[in-house]
C-alpha cells in the first residue's frame, strides 16, 4: 500500500514537468544580492544604502518539481568581523506559465560563521537571538540546528540557460530543533524579518 501510494506521489509531483516540457533535471549556478530594510527606515533611501545589501552566489538542483538549494552570503559583522551566511533550503519549484515562468516555495537552516581574523581573536558562530557561541565550543551540525529557520517565496523566469529569481527570505523564530521538537508548522510562521533577493542563474545542464 506503501509503494503505490509513493508511486502516486511522485507521478503527482512529475506530472507538471512534463506538462510543461520542462527538463526533469537541472543544476543551475547563480550570483544576486539580499536587501534587508531596518525597521523603521524608508526604503526609498534604505535601498540605496549598501550596509543594507549582501551579495552571494547559490546552487540550484531541480528535480521535476523538487529542489535544493544553498545560498552563501559574505557580510559584516559585529566587531568588524567579515562572516558568511549560509541558507540552505527544500524548495517546491512549480511551473506557472510553461517553462518559462515558475513559482519557488521552500524552507531550510542557517548558518552564520564568522572566522577567526586580525580584527577577531576566535572563531564564532552567531545563532538565534544574536547569541554568541565559539565555534571551538559547538559543532557546525549544533550551530546549524541552534539557527533561524527561513522561508522562501519566490518567482522565476528562465529564457534558454539563463534565468532571474526574485525571492523574499523570512527569519522564523523556529529553528531546526524547536521545529523537531514542536513538530508545529504554525511555528515556522512566527517572522522576524524579511529581505528582497534578487539572482541571475545559469543553468549547467
Amino acid at each position: 500500500m506503501k509503494k503505490k501510494f509513493l508511486a502516486v506521489l511522485l507521478l503527482i509531483l512529475a506530472l507538471p514537468a512534463f506538462l510543461s516540457a520542462r527538463s526533469l533535471l537541472d543544476v543551475s549556478l547563480g550570483f544576486g544580492g539580499s536587501f534587508t530594510n531596518p525597521s523603521g527606515s524608508s526604503f526609498s533611501e534604505s535601498i540605496k544604502d549598501p550596509v543594507n545589501w549582501k551579495f552571494g552566489g547559490e546552487v540550484a538542483v531541480r528535480l521535476t518539481v523538487l529542489q535544493a538549494q544553498a545560498m552563501a552570503f559574505p557580510m559584516e559583522c559585529a566587531n568588524n568581523g567579515q562572516g558568511v551566511l549560509l541558507l540552505g533550503f527544500a524548495s517546491l519549484n512549480v511551473p506557472i506559465v510553461g517553462s518559462l515562468l515558475f513559482l519557488e516555495l521552500g524552507m531550510g537552516p542557517s548558518v552564520l560563521y564568522v572566522p577567526e581574523t586580525k580584527t577577531n581573536d576566535s572563531a564564532y558562530y552567531m545563532l538565534k537571538d544574536d547569541t554568541k557561541a565559539e565555534a571551538s565550543a559547538i559543532t557546525f551540525t549544533d550551530a546549524l540546528m541552534e539557527s533561524p529557520l527561513y522561508l522562501q517565496l519566490g518567482l522565476g523566469l528562465e529564457i534558454g540557460k539563463v534565468g532571474m529569481r526574485v525571492r523574499y527570505l523570512f527569519e522564523s523564530d523556529s529553528t531546526m530543533e524547536n521545529f523537531i521538537e514542536t513538530r508545529s508548522p504554525m511555528d515556522l510562521f512566527n517572522l522576524n524579518s524579511g529581505s528582497l533577493s534578487l539572482a541571475l542563474s545559469l543553468k549547467m545542464f
